[in-house]
Parts: structure tokens; sequence; C-alpha cells
């Protein structure tokens, strides 16, 4: 397969714009599952695989089918689903209450809790879903499963100095392909899909020792906007790779430094989509990296560009863009509202931040979805140009449940490969039952 192949384009009509996956992914036969290794996480999958379909055979033979019009799943599916440090003493074990203010994205899902978009936990916890039958997590685990049977064959192509002109290449492929490989590694328990991605993070870091064309204050440093976008899907790849010793303490203490030395200082900090995807980077290296104030200082970066947003919920520098300004504006949002899921699983509550002329995350989300439902009324421009909606929709739908984005998740679903950003297969990390 090209190098440039569809999954992983960017827009190539609108510079920086959102991309328009028109394309359609290739769906090929799953495999049988392939016997994981004899590791803590492969006998983790394998036990609790092995307990949904006991506890699934028995709901079929007393209620009837799984397949019956519930929402979600039973609870004794849940029970096997939740990760616990012994055994659970019945199949009727409750999950915990989330938090207050990180409401738990489906009653059938353990609470989030540390990870990134998802953590292993929370990944096993729906490939058992999957297994079951369940939707959205049946569609989503076969997608995954399907592109990573050609992924896994694929060979990283880094570069000694990082340049990149476009909104697509290597760099851009090689992220994602790190992180939906070490999603799959998760899910199945396969390892060979856990070695191929520590080998695209660890061919990137051996490799590439510079960048070019980054600066944080100037829009013609392409080069930045990329990296913002993509680079924390190595970050994620590494997180859901860590304890699995793929990833040794020398690999991950080099991926640590070159996060720091070479990354890190490229994150763009303008006030507009550029700087929403630097701050993106910003939060997912530095919390990889335990770094504290950096932590802290991209957090309120992000409120500061929040309280650029109007009252209405109207990204003022995106929707004058013109014709692209819906296609900027959801941009923008796809890395607002994924630095609002990871704060939240490190206990911050930017979901109800109120910026300072009186936007909020949820306005914001409300304003494009009026308008990606109906183009017509809006107000910049008589010929605005609407995408396909982003993986972004299932992160705001599993926090909202706003009957609203319904029809804009269900447009795409199972969000997978497609994208230009580190924000892809939000369904099977994030995706909730429509109407749940």
């Amino acid at each position: 397969m090209p190098r440039h192949e569809r999954p992983f384009e960017g827009a190539a009509a609108v510079a920086n714009g959102p991309l328009d996956p028109g394309a359609v992914t290739t769906r090929i036969p799953t495999p049988p599952a392939p016997t994981p290794p004899p590791s803590r996480w492969g006998r983790r999958f394998v036990g609790l695989v092995l307990a949904a379909l006991v506890v699934a055979v028995g709901a079929v033979l007393a209620t009837g089918p799984l397949s019956s019009p519930t929402p979600s799943p039973s609870s004794a599916i849940v029970a096997s689903a939740s990760p616990s440090a012994s055994p659970p003493p019945s199949p009727t074990l409750t999950v915990p209450p989330s938090p207050s203010a990180i409401p738990s994205p489906s009653p059938s899902l353990p609470p989030p809790v540390g990870g990134y978009l998802a953590t292993r936990d929370d990944l096993v916890a729906r490939a058992v879903l999957a297994v079951a039958g369940k939707a959205p997590y049946r569609a989503a685990v076969a997608d995954l499963k399907a592109w990573a049977r050609q992924a896994v064959m694929r060979r990283p192509d880094p570069a000694t100095r990082l340049r990149i002109k476009g909104t697509e290449g290597p760099f851009v492929d090689d992220t994602a392909t790190a992180y939906g490989l070490a999603l799959t590694y998760v899910i199945t328990g396969d390892k060979k899909y856990g070695e191929a991605a520590a080998r695209f993070i660890m061919a990137w870091v051996d490799t590439t020792t510079s960048t070019r064309n980054t600066c944080r204050n100037d829009g013609s440093c392409q080069t930045s906007l990329i990296i913002g976008r993509t680079a924390p899907g190595f970050v994620f790849a590494a997180d859901l790779l860590r304890d699995s010793g793929l990833l040794d303490s020398a690999a991950e203490g080099r991926f640590r430094t070159w996060l720091r030395k070479v990354i890190l200082p490229t994150a763009s900090e303008l006030p507009n989509n550029w700087g929403d995807a630097g701050t993106f980077m910003r939060v997912a290296v530095t919390d990889y990296l335990g770094d504290k104030a950096g932590f802290a200082a991209a957090l309120e970066k992000w409120r500061s560009l929040m309280d650029l947003v109007a009252a209405d919920g109207h990204i003022p520098l995106e929707v004058a863009r013109g014709s692209a300004g819906m296609g900027y504006t959801q941009e923008a949002l796809d890395y607002k509202v994924a630095v609002a899921v990871i704060a939240a699983r490190r206990g911050v509550d930017l979901w109800s931040y109120v910026g300072k002329d009186g936007g909020s995350l949820k306005r914001a989300v409300d304003y494009l979805a009026r308008y990606m439902r109906n183009k017509s009324g809006w107000p910049w421009t008589n010929h605005v140009r609407r995408r396909p909606p982003s993986d972004m929709w299932e992160l705001a739908y599993a926090r909202w449940h706003d009957s609203d984005y319904r029809r804009l998740v269900n447009e795409r679903r199972p969000y997978g490969a497609l994208g230009h950003s580190a924000v892809r297969w939000t369904t099977v990390t994030n995706g909730v039952p429509i109407g749940a």
C-alpha cells in the first residue's frame, strides 16, 4: 500500500482544514482471534472474554438473544468487563460511581480513570462487549482489527530532520499507525500488534534528531501545526504499551528525552486552531513526562483560547475563514474537546469552563452542530463548505448525550483510521450506544 494512503489523508483543497473523510475504508474479513501472548494483559483479555461468553450464553438461555432492544449490556456482562484486582464475588457486581465532575460515558463501562482517550481496562471492557455483539463496539472493533491486519505489515518511514510541507506524510501516517496498532494489541491481546506499535515509535525516536519550519507564533510554520495534531498519537500508543515489556526502560527513556527535546518545543501557540493543536500536543506530552508545571500551563493556554469563543458559541478566528469557516471550527473543536477528555481523566473539569466572552465548550459544539445539520443558515458566508463529521462527535456525544449530535455521530460510525490527527478510533475508545 502506498505510503500516503487514503486513511491518513488530509484536506487537499483547504490548507490546514479538517479531513474530508469521503473515502470508504475497505472492510476485510476479521481474522480469527490469535493466541494471546503469555502476558498479564493477554491473560486478562482471555479471562474476560471467556467470562463474557459464559454469561452471554446464560443470558440467551434465560432471557432470549443478546440482540434484544435493551440499550445497554446486562449487569452480568458489566461485571465481567469491569477490571478488578480479585475475582468479583458474583455476576451482579455493579460499577462504582464516577466522580461527580466526570460522568461515566455509559453505565456499562468502567468510569474514566487515567489514560488519555481511553485506558487499557476501558478497551478490554469494550472488547468484551464487542464479543457479546453490543453496538457500537462490535462494528468498531471489527473495523479496527480489519485495518490492523494490513497496518501491521507496514514499515515506519522516519526522517532525520523532520519537515512537513502539507497536511500529510510519513509522520502523520506513522503516529496514527502506532496508535492504532497499540489499540489493537490491547483489544486482541496479540503481541505482534504491540511489537509493531513499539517499532513505529522507536523508529522515529532513534532517527529524528531535529525539526525544520517550526515556531510557536508564526502561521507559516507548517511543521508545528502537523506535529501538534499528530504527535499525541505516539504518546497514546506508548501509554497503552506501558508495563507490557514491549517498550523497555531504556527505550522509554529515549522516548521521553525525544519528546522533551525534539517534539515539545515545536508546539504552536497561535490564537486559532493551530494553537488548539499545539495545546493538545502540550497537554499529552507534558502529562506523559510528568511535567506538572508544563501540564498546568497547557491547560491555562486552553482556557485562554476558550476566552476567545463568543457567548453564542462561534469562534471568531475560525468563522472568518470564508467558505472553510465551518471546517476550521470543527478542526479547532477536535482539539478543544480532546483536551477536555484528557483533563477530566486527571480530575480537571474543563467541560464547564466559561470564557471571558461568555463562550463554553458546550455552546461551541452546539453552535457547530446546528449548522452541520443545516448549513443553509450559516451567517458568515453564503457558500460555506460542510465537511463530514470528525471523530470529535463521538467524544461530545459520550459526554453530553445530546440528541442533536446523534445524526452526526451516525453519519460516519464507526470512526476509525480516517483522519489527520491523533483523534481517531473514537468509537472504539469513547463511543456509547445511541440513546444511552
